[in-house]
């Protein structure tokens, strides 16, 4: 893939969609061997030639880039996500000096940054705990149930379970110290395990939201225990059961899926990158400074998150007009076929990029999850049109979602239609 020649930049500025948030990887390595994950055990072996950790002099350079283009584009806030690997292998003294050294660079600018760190939560301790809440960083959890089901492919590199432990890391995490900068959990669906038990055991920590994530796989390396690409899937099957054991938990808890769906079916824009039709304004800096669009795509084949680009020689204007970072903000323009002929597809929006590649047609197709997405969002829309009839609507779908009583009817109004646009892969498994 080529870089955007700088000159370019300057033409293109005033249709530029400005990044808000910045997912920086400071630690290439990792202290789990988790067997789906996309960095270590699918098609990319590129963390190899990583630095283990984010050097100070990348982090500056990072930050003054970031600066430069929420200025340009007169951005007064955006988030930085530390990621990995494994951040907390950076240490208490390691995630400091890059929150320093992040906070020197943006003084005086006015922008206000928001912090989060994604972690398996195994490094967690008092010492990080403090400076995290000193420094009002969000820790978001990655966890894929209870023990039995965590420990089937969360292992370490001897193949041993991890629950055990993180559980006495989250006892500390969900203490009243410390359960402030607690942001939620991120699990990966195993559809043999039960949803309503994986549900109730994350809500036990009563976290602030959870969200449930599909296999990186794709038309050519189909999700375990799926048997045509497009076609109906144990995922579906477990989404769906999901969402209806999530109708009865009292009191609610956001499931960033199924809220984003309503909120999309509603008319808002939306709040995730796998789903909707709304321009990605993320951006990834890898850990020796390259600048990355998609990082789970490192799933799909090798070299595939490349964009040629780096902190030290391009600004984040140039990523923002690369063609590779566009395709992600054209809407349905650059979808396939039959995902624009859909009636789901401002919602589904083709679902997640690395869902879509194929070696034969690239991206130019459906979800690898499609006939699941589709059922799951008709599901939804259901739901939320019954509770549209009933006398509680407002309590009910604001609780959600927050929106206003006349878009919400709108909706009850014009989704009573057949469903004479399912997409053809959702007949005919397979077939894009």
């Amino acid at each position: 893939m080529l870089a955007v020649p700088a000159d370019s930049v300057l033409a293109a500025s005033s249709k530029t969609i400005p990044f808000h948030t910045f997912l920086w990887k400071i630690a290439s390595r990792c202290n789990l061997n988790c067997s789906y994950c996309y960095v270590y055990n699918l098609a990319d072996s590129e963390w190899r030639r990583q630095p283990p950790f984010m050097d100070l002099a990348t982090a500056r350079q990072a930050a003054v880039r970031m600066r430069e283009h929420l200025v340009v584009h007169n951005k007064t806030s955006a988030s930085i996500i530390f990621h990995g690997g494994e951040p907390l292998l950076a240490g208490r003294d390691g995630i400091e000096a890059l929150l320093d050294t992040i906070g020197d660079a943006f003084r005086g600018s006015g922008i206000e940054l928001s912090f989060g760190i994604q972690t398996n939560l195994l490094l967690f301790d008092v010492p990080i705990a403090e400076l995290l809440r000193d420094r009002n960083v969000a820790l978001g959890v990655s966890i894929d149930g209870p023990p039995a089901v965590n420990d089937a492919l969360r292992v370490d590199r001897a193949g041993r379970g991890s629950s055990r432990e993180l559980e006495e890391k989250l006892a500390l995490l969900t203490s009243q110290r410390y359960r402030p900068i607690f942001s939620g959990f991120l699990s990966v669906i195993q559809p043999r395990s039960d949803a309503a038990a994986v549900i109730d055991y994350l809500a036990s920590f009563r976290p602030p939201s959870m969200d449930f994530l599909l296999p990186l796989d794709n038309h050519d390396r189909l999700p375990p225990g799926m048997s045509a690409a497009c076609g109906p899937s144990p995922y579906g099957r477990w989404l769906l059961r999901a969402f209806e054991h999530w109708l009865t938990l009292r009191p609610p808890i956001v499931v960033r899926t199924f809220n984003t769906i309503v909120a999309l079916l509603c008319g808002a824009p939306s709040q995730v990158e796998h789903l909707g039709l709304t321009p990605v304004d993320l951006v990834v800096i890898e850990t020796n400074g390259e600048i990355e669009g998609v990082d789970s795509l490192k799933g799909a084949f090798p070299g595939a998150t490349q964009l040629g680009l780096n902190v030290f020689s391009h600004d984040f204007d140039q990523a923002a007009v690369h063609t590779e970072v566009l395709k992600r903000q054209h809407g349905r323009q650059d979808l396939c076929n039959t995902c624009r002929s859909c009636d789901v597809v401002e919602v589904c929006g083709a679902g997640y990029l690395p869902h879509r590649f194929s070696t034969a047609r690239k991206f130019d197709n459906p979800s690898v999850y499609c006939a699941d997405l589709y059922a799951l969002i008709h599901r939804i829309r259901e739901a939320l049109i019954a509770e549209l009839q009933s006398t509680s609507v407002q309590s009910a779908v604001r609780r959600v979602i927050g929106f206003s009583r006349q878009r919400i009817f709108n909706l009850g109004r014009h989704d009573r239609r057949p469903r004479t646009n399912r997409p053809a892969c959702a007949e005919h498994p397979g077939r894009a």
